[in-house]
Parts: structure tokens; C-alpha cells; sequence
């Protein structure tokens, strides 16, 4: 056999593990605490960032303790890190929580981020 048209064959042999496993999520980072602003209603303002291994579309939820959270979609063209932000406005005293879940292509999630809203006396 012609070793000149064999090697390119075994060069995409050895790719197919690779293109067959394809990129993932490799971090989520939730920012803890969030910043609140003063008064009422007040704005919780959290951040924090997902990075991929790869090129791939991630869907993600800010979930709340409230239990709201719609979900978003984020493309990455290449391995790279994106950051993320949303904000909640509260207008009464609110103890709650905020967490970063990824939704696919593989179900990952951070920890909880606690914070109170003081709205003080009316």
C-alpha cells in the first residue's frame, strides 16, 4: 500500500476520539456576594462567567429562590471564557438566594449565593 495515501487516513483516525467527545463546559462561577443597591426597590446585581473547552452552544438559567429563572442561550465560537450578569429589583425586606445552572449540554449548577435586602422603616 501506498504509505503516501495511508498516512492522511490514519491522521483522521486519530482525530475521531476528539470530534466524537466534543467540547464541554469546563467552568461556571457564580460572584458571592452579589451587589445590592441602597433603598427599595433595591437592585441584586450578580455576576459570574462559563468557560468551554471548545466551540459549543451552552443554555444556562439564573435560577432564584423565588423560583424564577428563564433560561438563556450562549454561543462560543472557540475555548473561551464569557461573562454574565442579570439583576433582581426587590422593593420589600427579602432574604434569598440566586444560583447559575447549566442546563445543557450537561446538567451543572453552583452553589447557592445568599443575600438579604434591609429595605429599612417606612
Amino acid at each position: 500500500m501506498n504509505l503516501q495515501r495511508l498516512f492522511p487516513m490514519l491522521a483522521l483516525l486519530a482525530l475521531v476520539p476528539f470530534v466524537a467527545q466534543g467540547a464541554s463546559v469546563h467552568l461556571i462561577h457564580l460572584d458571592s456576594p452579589p451587589a445590592i443597591s441602597a433603598g427599595c426597590p433595591a437592585q441584586v446585581h450578580f455576576t459570574g462567567h462559563i468557560e468551554t473547552d471548545g466551540p459549543l452552544q451552552v443554555t444556562y438559567q439564573w435560577l432564584r429562590s423565588d423560583g424564577a429563572g428563564p433560561e438563556k442561550t450562549l454561543n462560543f465560537a472557540r475555548a473561551s471564557r464569557q461573562n454574565i450578569s442579570t439583576s433582581w429589583s426587590i422593593n420589600k425586606d427579602y432574604t434569598g438566594w440566586m444560583q447559575l445552572v447549566i442546563l445543557s449540554p450537561k446538567r451543572e449548577q453552583t452553589i447557592k449565593a445568599p443575600f438579604t435586602v434591609h429595605c429599612g422603616k417606612k
